[in-house]
Parts: C-alpha cells; sequence; structure tokens
C-alpha cells in the first residue's frame, strides 16, 4: 500500500529522511534560498531522494475554492473544459442575474477566454502543495469567488454581479490524496524541493518558502478528498 506525504507538514515522509535533514541543521540556519542551499551537495541528494520517494507514493494537494460542499461529496473534482463550467454556472444561478447582468457576464468571458486562455486551462486541476497561499493571499479571490477562475476572473469586479458571485458557496480548501505522476510542475524535483523547503522554515523563520502550481487532466474522486471549511481567524499552517 502507497503511503500518504503531505509536504505541508511532512507527515508521512520517513523518519530517515527526516534524520538526514535535521543533520543539515547548519546549512539551514545560514540559508534563505532554495538557491543556496542546493549549492550543498547533501541538500541537493536529500531533495533528489525525497522526491523519488514522493514520486513512488501519494501527496497531498490543496485545492482553494468556493463552491457548494454537498456537489464537492457526491461528485469530486471533476476535470472540464471552461465552456462546460460557464455553461453549468448558468444553468444552476442565471436566476441570480438581471438580464442586463447576464448579458454582460457572456460579453466579458467572451473577451477574456480566446484560445489561449482556454488551452492553460481547460479540463485541468490546480493544485498548491503548501497552505502558504493563504498567507501570501494567493488563495483569497479563488476562496471569496465562485465557480473558480473559468468563471469569476472577467466578471469579479463589475458592479452587483460582484456581489452576487461572492454569496454562492462557501469557502473550501479541498486536500486531496493525488497521485505526483498525473501531476504536472514547472521545476526539477518539486516534491523533494518542496519537502526541504517546509523543514527549512521549521528551523529558520526568515526562510523563502517554496511552493507552486501543480495541475493534472485527471477527476478526483470524492473519496480522495477531505473537505475543510476555511475561517479566515484559522491557522492552517500545519493543515
Amino acid at each position: 500500500m502507497k503511503n500518504t506525504i503531505n509536504l505541508n507538514n511532512l507527515a508521512g515522509l520517513p523518519f530517515k529522511y527526516i534524520k538526514r535533514l535535521e543533520a543539515l541543521k547548519e546549512v539551514f540556519i545560514h540559508n534563505e534560498f532554495m538557491d543556496s542551499l542546493k549549492s550543498n551537495s547533501k541538500v541537493s541528494y536529500l531533495i533528489e531522494e525525497i522526491d523519488d520517494y514522493c514520486l513512488n507514493n501519494r501527496i497531498i494537494g490543496f485545492h482553494y475554492t468556493r463552491a457548494i460542499a454537498n456537489e464537492i461529496v457526491a461528485n469530486g473534482l471533476t476535470c472540464r473544459t471552461g465552456k462546460e463550467i460557464r455553461a453549468g454556472f448558468m444553468k444552476q444561478h442565471s436566476k441570480l442575474f438581471t438580464e442586463q447582468e447576464l448579458k454582460l457576464i457572456q460579453n466579458q468571458w467572451e473577451k477574456n477566454f480566446g484560445e489561449r486562455g482556454e488551452k492553460t486551462r481547460d479540463s485541468r486541476l490546480y493544485f498548491n502543495f503548501t497552505t502558504y497561499a493563504l498567507k501570501n493571499f494567493g488563495a483569497e479571490p479563488l476562496l471569496s469567488n465562485y465557480g473558480g477562475e473559468q468563471v469569476y476572473m472577467p466578471i469579479q469586479d463589475l458592479d452587483g454581479i460582484s456581489a452576487k458571485i461572492k454569496s454562492i458557496g462557501e469557502p473550501l480548501i479541498l486536500k486531496c490524496s493525488l497521485d505526483p505522476q498525473n501531476i504536472r510542475t514547472f521545476y526539477d524535483y518539486p516534491w523533494g524541493q518542496i519537502a526541504v523547503s517546509t523543514f527549512h522554515k521549521t528551523i529558520n523563520r526568515d526562510a523563502y518558502r517554496d511552493d507552486q502550481d501543480g495541475s493534472q487532466f485527471v477527476d478526483v474522486k470524492a473519496s480522495d478528498i477531505e473537505i475543510v471549511y476555511f475561517d479566515g481567524k484559522l491557522d492552517y499552517s500545519q493543515l
């Protein structure tokens, strides 16, 4: 049975790796950035080894959204095109808007979701692998506006419409168990780097936090999702 590693708090990472990280404590104390850490061969080897371990197991991905929890319970997270997402939005929620507002929404969608914009988002599910986006406000628009970027991005600041898309659903953190083999990322050894960065931050409070976006074209079953109801007053740093 595969293990599940939470890169946000290192739960599930075998102690042998933690022990080797602890042996490099002085390196972590005297460096703030990942690039400088990687210049140390012992750290760079650990990054590669931890990454390989994660690739052969499962990892936790955090999906920030404003949604209706019962729909997640029923359907999980499904890969859909932007056109499918927006059609579903209209089917469910068009009654909230005036005829003039509906025309404005359609117009903004058509102007802003061209072929290039669709290609970067269609049928993809996006994740972070720590909760750092809750501190740097990167997750805030996703938690505040219903429907994901394929719905809210062009209309989130429109008078009247903005308040309505903020009134649908509730802010959720979806803690998902994922197969890292399915996930596309933007640099080498991402899981090892994020894990080492998490440890780094526990040793050096001035350390730069390392995370990134990852996406996959694979649905996430409801059974692989833990729904966390977001409360801005709580600390999710160890989620």
